[in-house]
């Protein structure tokens, strides 16, 4: 084989490979309700009670709304606390901190 016939295989850069996990620390799995593992529990951000767990069938109507920060991410709350959750969320995206979720409970 003569010199120089040969080459490198192909490398993604930093950035590709960010793009393609999500970001820099992967996805987010308390991002979505969707891509959490069967049997994770579902809890509303602003009082922190269990609605669902994921796997289960659905029986009825949902009871909680989906609310969405402005970074992106989803979270669940009650219809009831969907207020209070709005208020977490926009202290949320305003400070830049985690969101202050309540405690969960069952």
């Amino acid at each position: 084989m003569p010199p120089g016939t040969m080459k490198r295989e192909k490398h993604l850069t930093r950035r590709e490979r960010q793009a393609l996990n999500g970001g820099p620390r992967g996805p987010n799995p308390s991002a979505r309700s969707s891509t959490l593992q069967p049997g994770a529990h579902i809890h509303c951000v602003a009082c922190g009670k269990h609605l669902h767990t994921v796997g289960e069938a659905e029986t009825g109507p949902r009871t909680w709304s989906d609310v969405k920060c402005a970074h992106g991410s989803v979270f669940q709350a009650c219809t009831s606390c969907v207020g209070q959750a709005r208020v977490l969320l926009d202290d949320h995206d305003r400070t830049g901190q985690a969101v202050r979720a309540a405690a969960a409970w069952h």
